[in-house]
C-alpha cells in the first residue's frame, strides 16, 4: 500500500461542521487520534551531555516573540474541540 499525502486548506467552520456531523464514537476517535499528534515526547539526557546540546536549538533570541508564538494559538492544543463531543 502506499501513501500519498496532501493538503487542503478548509474554512474552519466547514471542518467544525464536519466533525460535528460525525457520529460521537467516530468523533471521539478522531479527537484522540489528534491529541496523539500533539503529544510531546520527553528525551531524557544526561547532565553530562548538556554541554554538548549548546546552541543546537535557536529560537531566535528574542524570549518575548517565541512565548507570545507559543501561547497566541500557534501552540498544539485540542482542548476546545472537547466542546464538540458534546
Amino acid at each position: 500500500m502506499s501513501t500519498i499525502s496532501f493538503e487542503v486548506d478548509v474554512p474552519e467552520p466547514k471542518l467544525i461542521e464536519a466533525f460535528r456531523r460525525l457520529p460521537p464514537k467516530q468523533r471521539a476517535e478522531l479527537l484522540e487520534r489528534l491529541q496523539a499528534l500533539c503529544k510531546l515526547e520527553l528525551k531524557v539526557v544526561p547532565a553530562s551531555r548538556l554541554h554538548a546540546l549548546t546552541g543546537l536549538v535557536s529560537l531566535g533570541g528574542d524570549a518575548l516573540a517565541d512565548t507570545e508564538a507559543v501561547y497566541d494559538g500557534n501552540s498544539c492544543t485540542l482542548e476546545p474541540m472537547r466542546m464538540l463531543l458534546v
